[in-house]
């Protein structure tokens, strides 16, 4: 085979990866995000719930402010925004990790330039994509 061929074909299949590795990523970052975010909610509330629920002396104005404030946790949705894109950003980052072989493979194969270390990365991800499909549709090595 052609070496500029050869080459096409294995930058090809490690860009191809990425995208996979990308996208599962995302996914994984956007199912992560709505229950970090209601999580973060729920523990605040709680801890707010509890501190207004407590007085340190029997003051009506200490009792005001303490739901005042509870209230105002209760309907602020700032907060949430932020919890949020770190929801999105934890769940993103342990897809990454759980898909760091991969992703390796990928760095080889596209930073790998046009030398044997590519072709060899790219043959990894091959590999790497049949024992996937092996063990998910045949069940071979699963127990």
């Amino acid at each position: 085979m052609n070496s500029s061929v050869a080459n096409f074909l294995t930058k090809s299949v490690g860009t191809a990866a990425l995208g996979l590795v990308l996208y599962d990523s995302h996914i994984a970052g956007k199912l992560e995000a709505p229950k970090y975010e209601k999580n973060h909610k729920a523990e605040s509330l709680e801890k707010h719930f509890f501190n207004e629920q407590k007085l340190d002396s029997p003051s009506i104005i200490q009792a005001t402010v303490k739901k005042s404030i509870f209230r105002h946790h209760v309907d602020e949705n700032l907060s949430g925004f932020f919890t949020n894109i770190i929801g999105y950003v934890k769940g993103f980052g342990s897809m990454m990790i759980k898909n760091s072989i991969p992703l390796a493979l990928v760095a080889g194969t596209i930073l790998g330039g046009k030398g044997i270390f590519s072709k060899f990365c790219g043959a990894g991800l091959l590999a790497y994509g049949g024992i996937f499909l092996a063990q998910e549709m045949f069940g071979i090595g699963k127990e």
